[in-house]
């Protein structure tokens, strides 16, 4: 049995992990910290480097998925880039 403490412990951790983590995240082109800003229906991010993304806010996708997304692009421009 689990005393009142350990319990409001882990009533706290199941509030606060609803939160969406924005990162950080490594950027795929220099590995520095990268993070995700949500900007009403847009989520945007931006490195020093020059690697930069913009796509519209989905409710099913995480932080996770779009920095996929930003892989991805990145990735066609270089394949694209050497054909």
């Amino acid at each position: 049995m689990a005393t009142r403490i350990e319990r409001r412990h882990y009533k706290f951790l199941k509030a606060t992990s609803k939160r969406m983590v924005m990162g950080p995240f490594g950027c795929p082109n220099c590995g520095e910290e990268l993070y995700f800003q949500r900007d009403g229906a847009k989520v945007r991010t931006k490195c020093p480097c020059g690697v930069s993304g913009e796509w519209n806010y989905g409710e099913i996708l995480q932080p996770v998925d779009y920095f996929n997304k930003l892989s991805d692009e990145l990735r066609a421009k270089k394949n694209a880039g050497s054909t």
